[in-house]
C-alpha cells in the first residue's frame, strides 16, 4: 500500500483514534489493585474458575459469575496476577465495545456508503469514550463487570440486527452474568424488531422470547445468592429514588461527577495534549468518499425514530439503577449512556474534518473538567450531587494503599505463619484494609495471614494466633504499645473505651495467659465480662482481684480518702479509693473520684474509672461530662459523641452548662463537614 493510501486508510484513522484514547487513559491503566480486587484475586487463586463457583468466597453481594469468578480466573494466570495485565484486558474490552457502538450508530447516522468511519459516528463514539465516568471503568479492575456487560449488550444488538438471534441471546446471557444492568435489553430488541425492522408485534415477540430464557440463569443465581449469602446488596425501591436515578442520569450524561464543584473544575482541568494531537489527526487520516459510494443509497433509520429509540434506551437502562440509587455512582450509567451516544451522533450529522478537531478538543477539556474535582460522596444519599465512586476516590485509595503496603513490608519484611494484623488509625476510604485481609495475604503471599481493624479484636478474629498491633502515623506503620510490658492489657483498655467489651474480655484473658499483670487484668476483665453479659465470670474475676462486700470498710476508706485529699496527698487518696472500690465494687462514688484523681497521672485509667461510674450511675451527668471531655482529649471522638448524646438526654438543660456547650461545639468543629461529600485540597492524600 502506498504511503498516501495508508495515510487515508480507515484503519490508520482507527489506530490513531485508539492511540488517542490510550494516551488519555494511560495513567488509569498504571494503577494497582484495590478494594474488591483482592477478594476476587484470592478466590481465583485458591479455587480456580470452576472451584470459584463452588466457593463464592469473594464479594457475595450480587450474582456476577462471568465478570468475577470467570474473569479473574482467566486473566489472573495470563497476567501473572499483576494489575497491568488486568488493565490491558479491560482496555481491549473497552475498545471492542466502542467498535460495537460504532456499528450501532451507523444504523442511525446518514453517511455516504454507510461507512463506520463517518465523522458523526466517530463523534458519538468519542463522546461516549470521554465521559468522565469511563475513567472509573478503566481505573478499577473490578469495573470489568460494567465493560463486559456493555460489550455483551452491544454484541447482542449487533447480532440481532443481522438476524443471528440465537447468538444474540447467547451474548445477552453473557452480559447478564457480567452485570444485571443488561437485563432490560429484550424490551429494546422488541421495539427494534417491531418499530425499526417492521416486524409484526407477534413476530417481534417470538424473536425476543429466547432472550427471556437466556435471563433465567441470572434469575436463578441471584435468587440462590440472596438465600445463602451473608451480605447480599440492599435494594431500595423508593419512589423518590427512581426520580433521583433519572436526575443522576442527566448529571452523568453531561459529565458532572461533583455538582457543587463542577464549574470551578473547568479552570482546574488539564486536558491531555498528546490525546488531542492524536485525535486531531483522525480527521486528516480518514479517506474521502468515492463517487461510487456517494451515489449508493444509504439505508438509515428516520431521525425521529432514532431520537425516540435513543431516549428509550437511556430510560430503560436507567431502571436497574433505581434500587441502588442510594449509593449511585456515575459509572452505573455505562449502559444507559449508549442511548445518549445515538443522540450525539445525530446532532453531529454535519460535522466536518476541521470542526472535528474543535469537537475533539472540547470533549477532552470537558473530560478533564469532569475528573478534576477532588471529591466523592461519603455516605449513602440518593439525592447527593456527587458520585460515590469517582476517579479521585480510586486514585486516592490506590495511592494510600500503595504507600501503606510499602510501609508494612518495610517495617515487617517477614511475619510468622498465622499472624493476625490489627490496624489502628487507618485513613477513611483508604482501600487498604477490607474483609479479613486478602490484600495482606496478597502482599506477603501467605494464605495463613489475616488482618482486621483494631476495634474488631476478639476471640473470633485473633484466637490464640500471634498478633501484630499497628497504627498509621500519617506516613508509616508503627507498632502499637511496642514498649509496654503488657500490651494486651493496654489493648483491652482501649477496647473498653471503644465500647467493645467482648474484644476487651479476650484481650485481658490472653494477657493473663501470656503472663501479664494479674492484679489489673482481673479487675478490668471483670468489667469487660459484666458489660459482655457474663456476670458470673465478672464475679469470679473480681474475687480473684480480692473484691468483697463490706459496707463499713468501704465507708471508712472513703472517709480516709477525703482526709487525704484535705491534706493534699492525692497519691494516698488514690490508694484509699482503690480499697474503697475493693470493699464495694458496685458503688459509683469511688470510681468517679478515682477518675478525677487519675486524670493528671494516667488519663486512660481515669477514663476507664469514669466510664465505670457512668455505667453504675447513668444519670450522673457530671461524670458523663468528664468522660466526654476525657475521650475528646485522646481523640476518641466517636465514643465521645455517643456519650454527649446520652448527656443531653439525662440533662435537658445541658445548654445552661458552659462546659457541656464548649464540648459540643468543639466536637462539632472536629467532626466531618455537614453533608455527604468528602472534599480534599490539591495534594492532600488523607
Amino acid at each position: 500500500m502506498h504511503t498516501d493510501a495508508l495515510r487515508r486508510s480507515p484503519w490508520y484513522a482507527a489506530a490513531l483514534f485508539v492511540a488517542g484514547l490510550l494516551a488519555l487513559y494511560a495513567s488509569a491503566l498504571a494503577v494497582g489493585f484495590q478494594n474488591d480486587d483482592y477478594l476476587f484475586l484470592e478466590q481465583a487463586r485458591r479455587y480456580g474458575m470452576l472451584g470459584a463457583f463452588e466457593h463464592p468466597s469473594g464479594l457475595a453481594n450480587y450474582f456476577r459469575p462471568l465478570s468475577r469468578e470467570a474473569w479473574f480466573a482467566l486473566v489472573s494466570p495470563l497476567s501473572g496476577a499483576q494489575p497491568l495485565g488486568f488493565h490491558v484486558a479491560q482496555f481491549v474490552v473497552f475498545v471492542g465495545a466502542l467498535l460495537l457502538l460504532a456499528d450501532l450508530l451507523r444504523a442511525f447516522v446518514p453517511s455516504r456508503g454507510s461507512t463506520w468511519y463517518a465523522l458523526p459516528v466517530l463523534a458519538g463514539v468519542l463522546w461516549y469514550a470521554t465521559l468522565p465516568f469511563q475513567r472509573v471503568n478503566l481505573l478499577w479492575v473490578s469495573c470489568s463487570q460494567d465493560l463486559l456487560a456493555l460489550a455483551g449488550t452491544l454484541g447482542a444488538v449487533a447480532l440481532f440486527r443481522r438476524g443471528r438471534d440465537r447468538l444474540a441471546a447467547l451474548a445477552f446471557l453473557g452480559a447478564t452474568l457480567a452485570k444485571q444492568s443488561a437485563l432490560p435489553l429484550p424490551l429494546l430488541l422488541f421495539v427494534w424488531s417491531w418499530k425499526l425492522d417492521g416486524d409484526t408485534p407477534r413476530r417481534a415477540l417470538a424473536r425476543v422470547l429466547p432472550f427471556a430464557a437466556a435471563a433465567l440463569p441470572w434469575v436463578a443465581g441471584e435468587w440462590w445468592l440472596r438465600q445463602h449469602s451473608p451480605g447480599p446488596a440492599r435494594l431500595a425501591f423508593a419512589a423518590d429514588h427512581l426520580a433521583a436515578a433519572f436526575a443522576h442520569l442527566a448529571q452523568a450524561l453531561v459529565g458532572i461527577e461533583h455538582a457543587s464543584g463542577w464549574l470551578a473544575s473547568w479552570g482546574e482541568a488539564r486536558p491531555s495534549v498528546v490525546a488531542f494531537a492524536l485525535l486531531s489527526l483522525v480527521a486528516i487520516a480518514l479517506p474521502g468518499t468515492s463517487a461510487e459510494a456517494a451515489s449508493e443509497p444509504a439505508r438509515v433509520i428516520p431521525a425521529r425514530r432514532a431520537v425516540l429509540f435513543g431516549l428509550l434506551w437511556c430510560a430503560v437502562f436507567t431502571i436497574p439503577v433505581w434500587p441502588v440509587t442510594y449509593s449511585w455512582s456515575g459509572y452505573y450509567y455505562t449502559l444507559a449512556a449508549v442511548g445518549a451516544a445515538v443522540l450525539v451522533a445525530l446532532a453531529a450529522a454535519r460535522l466536518s474534518r476541521w470542526s472535528w478537531v474543535v469537537f475533539a478538543g472540547a470533549l477532552l477539556w470537558w473530560h478533564a473538567a469532569g475528573v478534576a474535582p477532588l471529591a466523592f460522596a461519603s455516605r449513602e444519599d440518593a439525592w447527593t450531587g456527587t458520585s460515590h465512586i469517582t476517579s479521585h476516590y480510586l486514585e486516592r485509595a490506590t495511592t494510600l494503599s500503595a504507600v501503606m503496603r510499602t510501609s508494612l513490608v518495610r517495617s515487617m519484611p517477614k511475619v510468622g505463619q498465622g499472624t493476625r494484623f490489627f490496624f489502628a488509625t487507618i485513613p477513611s476510604w483508604a482501600g487498604f484494609q477490607m474483609g479479613n485481609g486478602p490484600a495482606v495475604r496478597h502482599l506477603y503471599k501467605d494464605d495463613s495471614l489475616e488482618s482486621y481493624f483494631y476495634s474488631t479484636y476478639s476471640e473470633t478474629t485473633a484466637a490464640r494466633h500471634p498478633v501484630k498491633f499497628l497504627y498509621w502515623d500519617g506516613a508509616e506503620f508503627a507498632p502499637l504499645y511496642a514498649t509496654s510490658s503488657d500490651p494486651l492489657f493496654q489493648v483491652g483498655g482501649d477496647l473498653l473505651l471503644l465500647d467493645r467489651p467482648a474484644g476487651a474480655l479476650w484481650a485481658f484473658r490472653r494477657g493473663l495467659e501470656t503472663g501479664g499483670s494479674r492484679v489489673d487484668a482481673w479487675y478490668w476483665l471483670g468489667w469487660a465480662a459484666l458489660w459482655s453479659g457474663q456476670r458470673a465470670l465478672a464475679e469470679r474475676a473480681w474475687n480473684e482481684w480480692g473484691a468483697r462486700d463490706d459496707s463499713t470498710a468501704r465507708i471508712l476508706w472513703l472517709r480516709k480518702a477525703r482526709g487525704s485529699l484535705e491534706d493534699g496527698d492525692t497519691l494516698r487518696a488514690r490508694r484509699e479509693l482503690i480499697e474503697a472500690v475493693r470493699c464495694g465494687i458496685g458503688y459509683p462514688e469511688p470510681h468517679a473520684m478515682l477518675g478525677l484523681l487519675l486524670q493528671p497521672v494516667n488519663p486512660k485509667y481515669a477514663l476507664l474509672e469514669t466510664q465505670v461510674a457512668t455505667e453504675l450511675k447513668p444519670n450522673d451527668w457530671l461524670a458523663r461530662r468528664d468522660l466526654v471531655e476525657g475521650l475528646m482529649k485522646v481523640r476518641l471522638d466517636e465514643p465521645a459523641a455517643e456519650h454527649l448524646a446520652k448527656l443531653k438526654l439525662i440533662l435537658p438543660s445541658w445548654r445552661e452548662d458552659s462546659v457541656a456547650v464548649r464540648l459540643a461545639r468543639e466536637l462539632e468543629a472536629r467532626g466531618p463537614a455537614p453533608g455527604s461529600v468528602a472534599t480534599f485540597a490539591p495534594g492532600e492524600i488523607p
